[in-house]
């Protein structure tokens, strides 16, 4: 897959289908589509074979932020504001993430990633980056920081291949950061015995 192919271009998978059906049954069931619109639009996804015909389907339905599939992405920029990008959309090879008095939230854990290997430029100048990642990625935090943060909680992946996301760019009086879910521990957790179970232990 190179960068010559425009994320419209991506073929549409049947978990991005149902993704668009969710936000049709919605709007069934709180009236703003009767049943015939709702059988015209799902004929349509139904045939939608890219990423790109399906946005058009659910643009009257959802705010922009809230698509269900975004493959228009472009530069994240947050100026004295607060900006939030989430749910399905297109992670180019190389992104850029800017946070200038204001804070700007970037959740990649649905995101669609055009390679194995991609670029986040992160720049966050008296604001803040903050990237939430899924688990399993391989995360490479880099860059510089002048009276600023840069932080990962990021583990090391299991897997030899795992996707790589570098992080680059830099932070003055401001920062970046990295969270990864937290990895659930498997060991029972000890606990004293109860009252009645301490009288079979004498």
């Amino acid at each position: 897959m190179t960068d010559a192919l425009p994320p419209e271009r991506l073929r549409a998978s049947h978990a991005d289908r149902e993704r668009v059906f969710d936000v049709l049954r919605s709007a069934v069931e709180d009236g703003r589509l009767d049943i015939s619109e709702f059988e015209e639009r799902a004929e349509r996804v139904y045939r939608a074979r890219t990423l790109g015909e399906l946005p058009e389907i659910t643009r009257d339905l959802v705010p922009t932020e809230k698509q269900p599939i975004q493959p228009h992405s472009g530069p994240i920029t947050a100026f004295f504001g607060d900006v939030r990008r989430s749910g399905r959309w297109v992670l180019r090879t190389e992104e850029y993430v800017v946070a200038v008095g204001g804070n700007a939230d970037v959740d990649l854990r649905e995101a669609l990633m055009m390679r194995n290997r991609v670029q986040v430029n992160a720049f966050s100048l008296f604001g803040r980056v903050r990237i939430r990642v899924p688990e399993g990625i391989d995360v490479r935090m880099g860059g510089r920081a002048f009276l600023g943060r840069r932080t990962s909680s990021a583990r090391p992946p299991e897997e030899s291949d795992a996707p790589v996301l570098e992080i680059a760019g830099f932070s003055l009086f401001g920062s970046v950061s990295v969270h990864a879910p937290r990895r659930r521990s498997r060991r029972p957790r000890w606990r004293l015995p109860r009252w009645r179970d301490r009288r079979h232990l004498r």
